[in-house]
Parts: structure tokens; C-alpha cells; sequence
């Protein structure tokens, strides 16, 4: 049984059913909207809902979704996700995921970064041991989202290596923190590099068309690094390091020493992912979505004689995230044509005061953009979201680079899966489920919130 499956099997659905069926129902007959739009709403909570409680496992909820949009408005509206790069993109990382796992690669490299990140002395110590590799790990991660632009992709890479690094650990919450720890810091450390989150480019793209602002790669990192980049990953560090660790009675096999050299199979792999990578941070010559970089490695991995893994195993991987990924879609796009996305991004920014202090503006602004966000994926929030936004700006008098970067910061902060393509892609890895995910998620998101926003919009009243 895979983790997605073992997350909706834990207990009977019919209680998170009625309470979803009730929201749905509240929804289309107490909303003031439009026909389309209400119906469109009611579907959405009805999956939101089941998304949260999980009570079934996600996917099956997405095929829900799906069927839903389908018969409420077309075959088109419902199938779009599966238009999407992104959902492609994912179902190759799958893929790369299994063969960086079998040619040896994922154990290899997880055998050399635990013998140069634990010192000597600590390796009998599981706690210290895992306290440091966790913190290595997730500095790492975070220099890795210098290198490949998307997060997907990093997700993608490092999914495998830190699942054979946990494996070093005989103590469950150790092997977690050691997946779960590296993974967020590349998510959610990226608000702070303009060219390490989709969102970021996005957002300053569409208010550079429309408000005459640029914002540059130095001035985003000189703002926003500092803060949202390095000390978010450290803190991502902490947060998971406190809901997970080992015992200290717990097993610990730090090898003494490296993994030596690696075989032909891990060096062909490498070299596979290094053609990935080039082709991932060279986007700015060939314009190409991520997903060509994947197939690139997918067919290098399963070239016949000169690949690492033969091609029956292409039906390794778990593919049911897909669905799940497919209702998330739908639901934006759904929210977005029937005008829903629009009316509320107006609503909520009509509650901002106009005349109070910019760190008072921005609050509100992040506010308003996390509550959008519960309903739509992070990209299509930001489609909706950002012209309002440049608007209101200019209405209100606001500098518009901090309220863009507010804006890219909540698109970095989450609470549960259906909201991130990237959330959806660790919760599709092995080893992963729904609960330990939303729970690292919730507990990240809050102590960016409660202690690095203040500082963030205190520097923003500094420098604008």
C-alpha cells in the first residue's frame, strides 16, 4: 500500500463526507454569486474540505474533483491540469526519482554528504548526529536553489538522495525530519532568490507590464535573501528538528568514512542529471519549460544498452498524484473563468486601509493573498491577484516593489498540500505521508509568520 493510499485508510470518511457536503451546500445556496460561480465555489469546498480532513486517500478526492467540473461545465474545464507542463513534469520527476534510487546514485550521494556533514566526535550521538546533517542538509538545499531554478525539479533530485540519507537513522521521526527538513528549505527558502520560485518571476513580470517597476536578481536578494532565504531555511531546520528527532537510545550507522568511488551505474546517473541540470539553468537561452530537461534525463536514463534502468520500470512509480494534481487545476481554472478569482481578490483588497502605515498595508496584503491562496493554486493566485494588486498600489500611494515581494512571500507560504504543485510532488515520494506533510507544513509556515515577517516588514519600512 503506498503512503497516499495509507493516509485515506486510517479511519471511516463519513464524517469528513457530511461536513464537506454541508460546506458545498452552504456555499451554492447562501452565496450571493452568479450561477456558475456558486456551483464552481461549492465544488471547490467540497474538495478542500476533503483535502484537509483527509479522510480518503487525495487522488481519489482529485478523480472526484475532475468528474465534478466535468459535469457541471466541460470536459475541457476538467481536464486542463492534464494540459499543464507541471503535471508532466511531476510524473517524469517520478520517474528520475526511480532511477537515481536504482542505479545506486541516491545511496551514494546520501553515504558521502552524512561521512562530510557529521563530525567524528558526534557519530555515536544519534541527536547531535542528526541535529547536524539536518542542518547541512537543509543549507545545502538551499544553495542548490542557486543552481536549478525550479523547485519542482529540486524536489525531484533531492527526494531520492535524502531518502537513502534518512535511512541511516532506525528512529521513524529521524528518518522524516532528514526527507522533510531539506526538501522545505529549498520550497520555502526560495521566496528569497528571484530565480528560485515560479511565483517570484510571475509576480514581478506581470506588475513590471503594468506598474513600470523592474525589480532586479540583487535588489530581490539584497531585500529578501537575508530573511526570507538564509534564515528561513534555518528555521525550517529548527521547526522540523523540534517535531522531529530521534531518541538517544536510537540506532545510528554514520559511516567513518565516504563511499568511496563511485560505480559506472552512479557516474552515468550523475552525468544524466547534469545534462538535466544544464539544460534546467540555461532556460534563459532556450525559453523551454523544465518538463524537456525531464525527458531529457528520462530518455537518457532508459537508452537502451547505454541507460541505468530498463524501461519496465517505468511502471514502478505511484501515478495516482497525478489525479490529485489534475482537481487542483481544475479548481483554479474554474474559480478563474467563472470570475470567483477576480470578485474576491477585489473584496479582500477593499479591506485594506489606504491610509495607515506601509507595514500595515503589506500585513494586510499578505493576509489577503494566503486566504486566495486556500482556494486556488499558488501560480493562478498570482495571475488573478497581482494586477489588483498593482492597482491598488498605485491608488494608495504604495511603494510597489515591497508589495510585490509581500505578495511573492505568501505565495511561498502554505498550509496544505492541494495548494502547491510542489507539496502535491514531495507527497507523491516514498516514505511520505499526508499527515507528517501538512503538520511540517502548518508549523513552518506559522513560525515564518509569527517570527520572520515582523522583521521582514520592518526592513521593508527601512528601505522604501
Amino acid at each position: 500500500m503506498s503512503a497516499i493510499e495509507r493516509a485515506g485508510a486510517l479511519r471511516s470518511p463519513a464524517p469528513a463526507l457530511l461536513i464537506a457536503l454541508a460546506a458545498a451546500a452552504i456555499a451554492f445556496v447562501g452565496s450571493p454569486l452568479p450561477g456558475g460561480s456558486a456551483v464552481m465555489l461549492a465544488i471547490t469546498l467540497f474538495c478542500v474540505v476533503l483535502w484537509i480532513l483527509n479522510p480518503v486517500p487525495p487522488a481519489y478526492t482529485g478523480v472526484v474533483c475532475i468528474g465534478l467540473v466535468g459535469v457541471a461545465f466541460s470536459a475541457d474545464l476538467a481536464l486542463v491540469g492534464f494540459q499543464s507542463p507541471a503535471t508532466w513534469l511531476i510524473g517524469f520527476g517520478l520517474l528520475i526519482g526511480v532511477a537515481t534510487r536504482e542505479s545506486g546514485l541516491a545511496a551514494w550521494a546520501g553515504r558521502w554528504i552524512v561521512a562530510r556533514a557529521v563530525p567524528e566526535r558526534w557519530r555515536d550521538d544519534p541527536l547531535r548526529a542528526y541535529g547536524a546533517l539536518l542542518v547541512a542538509l537543509c543549507l545545502g538545499a538551499l544553495a542548490f536553489a542557486l543552481l536549478v531554478p525550479s523547485t519542482l525539479v529540486r524536489v525531484l533530485v533531492l527526494a531520492p538522495v535524502l531518502y537513502e540519507a534518512g535511512e541511516l537513522f532506525e528512529d521513524r521521526d529521524a528518518r522524516i525530519g532528514v526527507f522533510l527538513g531539506p526538501l522545505f528549505a529549498t520550497f520555502y527558502g526560495a521566496s528569497g532568490i528571484y530565480t528560485a520560485a515560479l511565483p517570484n518571476v510571475i509576480i514581478s513580470g506581470i506588475a513590471e507590464s503594468l506598474g513600470d517597476v523592474a525589480i532586479g536578481w540583487a535588489e530581490w536578494a539584497l531585500v529578501l535573501f537575508p530573511v526570507m532565504g538564509l534564515a528561513r531555511a534555518l528555521l525550517v531546520a529548527g521547526v522540523v528538528f523540534a517535531l522531529y528527532r530521534p531518541a538517544r537510545d536510537s540506532a545510528v550507522e554514520i559511516p567513518a568514512t565516504g563511499p568511496g568511488a563511485a560505480g559506472a551505474g552512479e557516474r552515468r546517473m550523475a552525468l544524466f542529471l547534469l545534462a538535466g541540470t544544464l539544460f534546467w539553468t540555461t532556460d534563459f537561452l532556450h525559453g523551454l519549460h523544465p518538463v524537456f530537461g525531464a525527458i531529457l534525463v528520462v530518455a537518457l536514463v532508459f537508452l537502451p544498452s547505454r541507460g541505468v534502468i530498463d524501461f519496465s520500470a517505468a511502471g514502478d512509480p505511484d501515478y495516482s498524484i497525478l489525479f490529485f494534481l489534475g482537481g487542483v487545476f481544475a479548481i483554479g481554472e474554474g474559480l478563474s473563468e467563472t470570475g470567483f478569482a477576480d470578485l474576491a481578490a477585489e473584496e479582500l483588497l477593499g479591506a485594506i486601509p489606504t491610509d495607515g502605515s506601509l507595514a500595515v498595508a503589506l500585513a494586510f496584503v499578505f493576509g489577503a493573498t494566503i486566504l486566495l491562496n486556500l482556494l486556488m493554486e499558488g501560480l493562478a493566485v498570482a495571475s488573478v491577484l497581482t494586477p489588483v494588486l498593482v492597482s491598488y498600489a498605485s491608488a494608495a500611494g504604495l511603494p510597489l516593489t515591497p508589495v510585490v515581494m509581500t505578495e511573492a512571500l505568501a505565495l511561498g507560504t502554505y498550509f496544505f498540500p492541494y495548494q502547491s504543485a510542489v507539496l502535491v510532488a514531495i507527497l507523491a515520494q516514498e516514505g511520505v505521508e499526508a499527515r507528517d506533510l501538512i503538520r511540517v507544513t502548518v508549523a513552518c509556515s506559522l513560525a515564518t509568520i509569527l517570527i520572520l515577517l515582523p522583521v521582514q516588514f520592518g526592513l521593508f519600512t527601512l528601505l522604501y
